[in-house]
């Protein structure tokens, strides 16, 4: 196993795909549905990257990307919806690794999984 990828994303086909990818990969994924699980599950595992749709309930916003760097070193990575979303930059000023827009193929996600693994 490679290591373990938490994906937050409320659109179940989006996070159906991704999973299938990365799994096919070699990680381990686990998914969840809206930001607010995120807490309870900091205090019980660890991940090495956390992708997240800014789509989501309760990812937009910096509280929720504070809790994640602040808990553990994982990379972070954003779906995003929109060109020109004002909450990039302050994502990025928060240690989020990168983006990639919607609609995109998760081999995308992928590749860029892959790049921040190494």
């Amino acid at each position: 196993m490679k290591g373990r990828i938490c994906i937050v994303d409320h659109d179940f086909g989006s996070r159906g795909f991704i999973r299938e990818c990365l799994e096919r990969e070699g990680f381990e994924v686990v998914i969840l549905d809206n930001g607010f699980q995120v807490k309870s599950l900091l205090s019980k595992e660890t991940f090495k990257i956390f992708i997240l749709n800014v789509d989501t309930p309760g990812v937009r916003g910096k509280n929720l990307l504070f809790e994640l760097k602040k808990a553990c070193p994982s990379r972070i990575l954003l779906i995003v919806s929109e060109r020109g979303d004002s909450f990039l930059k302050e994502a990025i000023d928060l240690g989020v690794y990168g983006f990639i827009y919607k609609p995109f193929n998760p081999a995308e996600i992928c590749t860029m999984v892959s790049h921040l693994i190494h």
